[in-house]
């Protein structure tokens, strides 16, 4: 039944006030902290996919290529391309290992389309401070979290993620142009066409994360790219719909049946920021509080990969997407094949310890010991451990029989580490930057990746942000 927005303004003319409005003054210490160290954790995964992700070396190659102006910097390629083509391929890069921020209760990923399209917009327009740079990275975020939580609605609450709406590209394409918008000076009046002419061009579907043999990491390069692209086009003068929420035709009735709750998109709107949570393992966050309970299995009993007969994880109808087809997910092909992999991701933490890059990537994915354990885990169907939908809490429990007899039980509940309900500690994120600009194309000497962390962590100093940029590539 369509909540047809009769009598009242679109919430998208109260969000572009807000946008256009916030002043870095107004922002909570906290958020500016989070924002900080989502660039810091995007900038890392980036540049950790520029050797480790095939796609996404032809993804380069495609837009230098095509060419163009040139106005963006290819993130650890140094190559400059149109803003709208950088964002396009950096976001590919900032996706591709799984790895980037994910706020668990939305189900979404926002660094992976507002970094990409922030830094090119902000390398095209030219001296942007790092204050105006968390400013709108910040609300840039905040809005799109704000469109994914208005999903949650009370009453009749529907699980989108079972209905095949991939919701990371879906409001991308708001959040990229807003953050495109923003930096690029449109006013209110302007930023609602921009809105209105990304929504023109929204899609997001999870077939590419269902199946097999599909890259998958480079689906937030679609909404990242329009997203500037539609900034671009307002800065015009080219109009969009305006009604691109609440609309007749709006996003939340033509993708969402009418079904949201309208209060979540203006409740505190510039009291209240939204930020992104993270991972602490390249691979599906669904995937995580298995590895964690695992490791505590193992750590208890000090079993040993050798001593195991058979694994048994119980899952429900979205955690057995990471099961099926068995014999792919036991023995996987492609990084993103195994990134998805609960046999694989439970196997590497049984096999080598704590998941990392190196595990999903290269020989990482053939190692035999991961694959002799992976080719014992099955699974067990039961409801009660699949994602809540509401929390983002993904329940685990897991049933390990020993060749000597013993069958061991495990259990747990809550969120994983890097649920909101449990951060990421800063230490851990400085670690996982260290951890992925190893992989940099462009090697980085101690002393550049230590200049990077201290910029980031005092960004609001920096007179041109487009320097972080230019130190990895």
């Amino acid at each position: 039944m369509s909540n047809l927005n009769v009598g009242k303004k679109d919430a998208v003319f109260a969000l572009v006030d807000n946008l256009a409005a916030v002043k870095y003054a107004d922002l909570p210490a906290e958020a500016v902290n989070t924002t900080k160290l989502d660039i810091l954790d995007c900038l890392g995964v980036a540049v950790a996919a520029t050797t480790t992700d095939i796609a996404c070396k032809k993804i380069v190659d495609l837009v230098t290529e095509i060419g163009g102006r040139e106005e963006s910097t290819i993130i650890g390629d140094g190559r400059k391309v149109p803003a709208h083509a950088a964002a396009f391929a950096n976001a590919a890069l900032t996706h591709a290992l799984n790895y980037d921020d994910y706020t668990d209760p939305l189900i979404t990923h926002f660094g992976c389309v507002i970094f990409p399209a922030a830094f090119a917009m902000a390398e095209r327009v030219g001296k942007v401070t790092g204050k105006e740079f968390i400013t709108t990275y910040t609300l840039g975020v905040d809005l799109a979290a704000r469109l994914s939580r208005a999903l949650l609605t009370k009453g009749e609450q529907r699980n989108w993620n079972l209905h095949g709406w991939l919701t990371t590209q879906l409001v991308g394409y708001f959040g990229a142009a807003a953050v495109a918008g923003r930096l690029q000076g449109l006013k209110a009046d302007r930023l609602v066409h921009a809105l209105g002419l990304a929504y023109s061009q929204v899609a997001g579907n999870k077939q590419v994360l269902v199946g097999v043999g599909a890259d998958k990491g480079i689906y937030p390069a679609y909404p990242a790219h329009s997203g500037v692209l539609a900034a671009m086009m307002a800065h015009k003068g080219i109009a969009g719909p305006q009604e691109s929420l609440e609309g007749q035709n709006g996003l939340y009735n033509v993708f969402f049946q009418g079904l949201y709750d309208p209060a979540a998109l203006t409740k505190d709107l510039g009291r209240s920021f939204e930020g992104s949570a993270f991972y602490i393992y390249p691979c599906c966050g669904f995937t995580h509080s298995r590895i964690e309970l695992v490791l505590k299995m193992i750590e208890e009993h000090k079993f040993r990969p050798d001593d195991i007969e058979s694994i048994t994880v119980f899952v429900g109808p979205i955690s057995r997407l990471l099961c099926e087809p068995q014999e792919v997910r036991r023995n996987p092909r492609l990084t993103a094949e195994a990134q998805y992999s609960l046999p694989f991701t439970v196997a590497t933490a049984i096999a080598k310890g704590k998941p990392r890059i190196e595990h999903f990537t290269g020989e990482g994915i053939r190692d035999p010991e991961i694959l002799s354990v992976s080719n014992k885990v099955g699974y067990r169907m039961d409801d009660a451990y699949d994602l809540k939908y509401g929390t983002g809490h993904c329940p685990a429990k897991m049933e390990i029989k020993l060749k000597n007899g013993r069958t061991l039980f495990g259990e747990q509940g809550g969120g994983r580490y890097g649920h909101p309900e449990r951060p990421v500690s800063k230490a851990d994120l400085t670690e996982k930057f260290r951890e992925c600009v190893a992989y940099s194309a462009r090697p980085l000497s101690a002393a550049t990746v230590d200049r990077i962390i201290a910029m980031v962590d005092n960004l609001e100093d920096v007179d041109d942000v487009s320097r972080i940029i230019r130190l990895v590539s």
